[in-house]
């Protein structure tokens, strides 16, 4: 599992970002200033682990679509397929406790801080 949290880290942001940018944006664009603050959360041992639940369903989620999306016909049907992934992992984000903008701000941070990635990786073990 060492190895892999890397790959898994990757995944979900890969996932979370192709699938959830453009209704974060527009949140951004609401948020301005409330939006950087946020990603300067408490890391909690109970928020890392509620990430790592998310992370997980986010994953599974991306990988049930990819297939799908990659056989897409047409644009639209791409793009169904992606809203009704990104509906699946806004869910699955909120069903481990977490906001689209926490899930969000914990992969920010965990790409800046090796501290935490490290952190996140014994906890995983």
């Amino acid at each position: 599992m060492k190895t892999l949290l890397p790959t898994l880290i990757a995944s979900a942001i890969f996932a979370t970002t192709a699938v959830t940018a453009a209704p974060m944006q527009q949140q951004s664009a609401q948020q301005g200033p409330a939006m950087q603050q946020q990603a300067q959360i408490e890391m909690t041992d109970a928020l890392l682990e509620k990430f790592l639940a998310a992370m997980s369903d986010v994953q599974q989620v991306s990988q049930k679509y990819s297939q799908q999306f990659q056989n897409a016909e047409n644009a639209e049907e791409a793009q169904a397929i992606q809203q009704k992934a990104q509906e699946e992992m806004i869910a699955a984000v909120n069903a481990a406790g977490l906001s689209p903008d926490e899930y969000n701000a914990v992969i920010q941070q965990v790409q800046q801080d090796p501290q935490l990635q490290k952190r996140l990786q014994e906890m995983t073990q």
